[in-house]
């Protein structure tokens, strides 16, 4: 697992490091990325969504960027756990991208 400087806003969440290590684990060359690209800032948001087929969203985005490429970000969505948000997400996931998020949501 990355050491905690480089695992973005909240070092010491273990689902994300849950997530980088089985990444990594099944990804070399996600492994090398991750490996050659630190996330070393980190903008956190909450806003609300409306999405056209699971109606109101309230996702937290997380923006990464590359210290080595700042014209290049990661943007991280997620809902809290338990929420109406992430019961939106899920269906959206089992939609088969028939429901896909679009890259610049809507706010409301």
């Amino acid at each position: 697992m990355p050491p905690p400087s480089r695992r973005g806003c909240i070092p010491d969440a273990p689902r994300i490091g849950a997530l980088l290590a089985e990444l990594a684990l099944e990804s070399p060359e996600f492994a090398a990325l991750w490996a050659d690209h630190p996330v070393r800032t980190c903008a956190t948001h909450t806003r609300a969504h409306r999405h056209p087929v699971v109606g109101p969203l309230t996702l937290t985005d997380e923006l990464l960027t590359l210290p080595d490429d700042p014209g290049q970000r990661v943007v991280l969505y997620h809902a809290e756990p338990g929420s109406a948000s992430a019961a939106g997400l899920r269906r959206l996931a089992g939609a088969g991208g028939a429901g896909r998020v679009s890259a610049r949501p809507r706010r409301t």
